[in-house]
C-alpha cells in the first residue's frame, strides 16, 4: 500500500480504463463523491467498494483544479488547533447544480513542520485524506478487536505521502490512523461521512489510541490502549 491505491470500484463495478489517467475536474470529484457518499450511506456502496473508490478518485483528480476550488470555496472559522494538532477549516461546497447541499462534509488540514493527528480509532463513520502539498507521514491500523479499554489492531501501512496519495478510513478497513508533518507545511483535504449506522444511539465517536504502549500478539497484531484525548495530546504532541 505504499502508493495510491488505483483500484476501480466506483459502485461495484470494475473501470479500469484510459479514463485513469489524472486530470478530471473539480466539480466531477465533487459530484463522484456526493454518489459514493449517497450509496455508502443507503447501504448500495459497501465500506469496502467506498474505501477503493475514493481512492482511486484521487489518482484521476486535477490536483490544481482541487486547489483552485478549495482558494476560490467559501469556508468556516477555523478550529483553533489544539497542542500541535494541524489547523482544521470546513469548506462551504455545493453540488454541481450549485444549489444541493452534499451529504458529506469536506475539511482541510493545514500542517506546520510539528503537526501531528494522534493515533485515533473512529466509529459510525468513514473519511478519505488526499495529500495535496508537502509530505506527511501516514500510518494506518485494522481495527480487528474491541476489548475493555483496548482495542487489537494491525498494522497496515507506513509511508511518508506526497501530493495525491489518498488514504482513505472505513469501519472494515484502516480504521486507525495517524498523521505527522515531515515537511514546513502541508495540507489534506478531507471527505468525511458520518452516522452510517441507524442502529446508533449516538453521532460518529473518535477513540485516541496509545500505540507506544502496545502489546505485540504472536499473529503480528497490536492491543492498544484506549485513551483520553488529554493524554493523546501530551503523549503525541511530538514526533514518535
Amino acid at each position: 500500500m505504499g502508493s495510491v491505491l488505483c483500484v476501480y470500484a466506483l459502485l461495484g463495478e470494475a473501470r479500469a480504463s484510459a479514463a485513469s489517467v489524472r486530470g478530471s475536474s473539480a466539480a466531477l470529484w465533487i459530484d463522484r463523491q456526493k454518489e459514493l457518499a449517497v450509496g455508502l450511506t443507503t447501504g448500495s456502496v459497501s465500506q469496502l467498494e467506498w474505501y477503493a473508490a475514493v481512492n482511486a478518485l484521487a489518482c484521476e483528480i486535477d490536483l490544481e483544479d482541487i486547489a483552485r476550488l478549495l482558494r476560490s470555496a467559501p469556508s468556516r472559522p477555523p478550529r483553533e488547533p489544539r497542542s500541535n494538532e494541524p489547523r482544521r477549516r470546513f469548506i462551504d461546497i455545493k453540488s454541481g447544480d450549485g444549489i444541493s447541499r452534499l451529504p458529506y462534509g469536506v475539511a482541510v488540514f493545514d500542517f506546520a513542520a510539528d503537526s501531528v493527528i494522534a493515533p485515533h480509532a473512529h466509529r459510525n463513520m468513514a473519511s478519505a485524506h488526499m495529500v495535496m502539498d508537502g509530505r506527511i507521514r501516514i500510518r494506518t491500523y485494522d481495527r480487528i478487536e474491541d476489548e475493555d479499554g483496548s482495542l487489537v489492531v494491525r498494522p497496515t501501512s507506513d509511508v511518508v505521502a506526497e501530493a495525491g496519495h489518498a488514504a482513505a478510513m472505513t469501519s472494515a478497513r484502516d480504521n486507525v490512523h495517524w498523521f505527522e508533518s515531515r515537511t514546513s507545511r502541508a495540507m489534506t483535504v478531507d471527505v468525511v461521512v458520518i452516522d452510517l449506522d441507524e442502529s446508533s444511539p449516538s453521532t460518529y465517536e473518535i477513540e485516541p489510541i496509545d500505540p507506544a504502549a502496545a502489546q505485540m500478539l504472536p499473529d503480528g497484531a497490536m492491543r492498544v490502549p484506549l485513551i483520553s484525548f488529554e493524554e493523546s495530546l501530551q503523549r503525541y504532541g511530538a514526533r514518535l
